[in-house]
């Protein structure tokens, strides 16, 4: 097992500090957890945190700093047949898969709990020509136009969204097989 001490990122004195094109500030967490991460996942990967809170929202830049993202199986079901075509769930990169709910639910959500965790409501996803590349790398049909068709658009950056981020308000565990239940619906 990897422990990750989260109050460490508050303080970025200990890490290398990185700029975006965009000034937006990111560090890497470090290579142990970025080689058992990689194990676990049988791919390269380099976890990252952004020692801004100002990453997180609308105007957020880098999508892949925010809490923790959750997409419907239903959701993409709909959106599937709305396009015309099989979308895959990994173009979404979501961290948590909700079953069992109505196509877009998560959008009503603000706080739900999954096992003894409890979180919130950050915001909707906004999506990204990345959508338009598979999981194996290969660029593929036009995701990004059946969205922007398709499903409604963020008010500050005007790009389509689909899903929906939450952030972690009671620390606990999730695992696999965990009902999401709603313990607050959010007014949309």
């Amino acid at each position: 097992n990897l422990f990750f001490v989260l109050s460490a990122f508050q303080n970025t004195k200990n890490y290398d500090v990185k700029t975006t094109p965009k000034n937006n500030e990111y560090c890497h967490v470090g290579e142990k957890e970025s080689k058992w991460m990689s194990d676990v996942l049988g791919k390269d990967v380099r976890l990252m945190f952004s020692p801004e809170k100002t990453l997180s929202g609308d105007d957020m830049i880098i999508q892949s700093l925010d809490p923790v993202h959750i997409i419907g199986e239903s959701s993409l079901q709909a959106f599937s047949k709305e396009a015309g075509w099989d979308v895959e769930m990994e173009r979404f990169r979501p961290n948590i898969v909700s079953v069992g709910h109505d196509a877009y639910a998560d959008e009503g959500w603000q706080e739900i709990k999954i096992g003894d965790t409890v979180m919130e409501f950050d915001h909707r996803t906004t999506r990204c020509l990345i959508t338009n590349v598979n999981y194996d790398g290969v660029r593929t049909a036009d995701t990004m136009n059946n969205l922007r068709t398709l499903r409604p658009r963020c008010e500050k950056t005007n790009k389509p969204v689909f899903g929906s981020y939450f952030a972690v308000k009671q620390t606990g565990h999730v695992k696999p097989g965990d009902k999401i239940i709603l313990v607050k619906r959010r007014n949309v």
